[in-house]
């Protein structure tokens, strides 16, 4: 369908942007941490929430920030920001807190100059297409989840965890 094809052209076009060197150190800084805590509001938010699923899958403790059970952050700890703009308010305010508490804190956005990202310890960007096709900035968030979506294979290549264990750490309350 040539709808899709154009959706998959747009989310290809940003893909094939981002920095492999960004990606190499965002995998090296999560598993040089202790934990991981994800943050994002509206749609970014809901993309931390697979993402945060995988990690435990893998065997990296990882919490959503806000969450009723999110633990303190520590500087042995990795924050990762998704926020397309780089100035959402709440997202500013938990990264300067993570910073401040001396986390390291990584940010996927669409904008390398921003308020999050004169903060951030590593800055992966996801840039706009050239032709955008998906409304509202939909393309980010698909390509955001995509990219960690690689990430996770990338930790799953380096420690050898296979998809099997990470079954027997999946929800078994369903």
């Amino acid at each position: 369908m040539k709808l899709f094809d154009k959706i998959l052209w747009e989310l290809d076009s940003i893909l094939r942007q981002i920095h492999e060197g960004n990606v190499n150190e965002f995998v090296n800084g999560i598993l040089s941490s202790d934990r991981i805590f994800l943050t994002g509001m509206g749609r970014s938010g809901l993309i931390t929430r697979p993402f945060a699923m995988r990690l435990i899958q893998l065997g990296i403790n990882s919490y959503i920030a806000g969450d009723d059970t999110t633990p303190a952050i520590s500087d042995r700890d990795l924050l990762i920001a998704i926020s397309g703009s780089g100035e959402t308010n709440i997202t500013k305010h938990i990264v300067s807190k993570a910073k401040q508490l001396g986390a390291k804190v990584f940010l996927l956005t669409i904008h390398e100059k921003s308020s999050i990202g004169n903060i951030s310890d590593l800055i992966v960007i996801l840039p706009d297409s050239p032709q955008p096709v998906l409304p509202l900035r939909s393309a980010f968030e698909s390509a955001s989840h995509i990219f960690l979506e690689g990430v996770i294979m990338m930790i799953m290549e380096r420690t050898g965890v296979t998809e099997q264990e990470m079954m027997k750490r999946h929800s078994n309350l369903e």
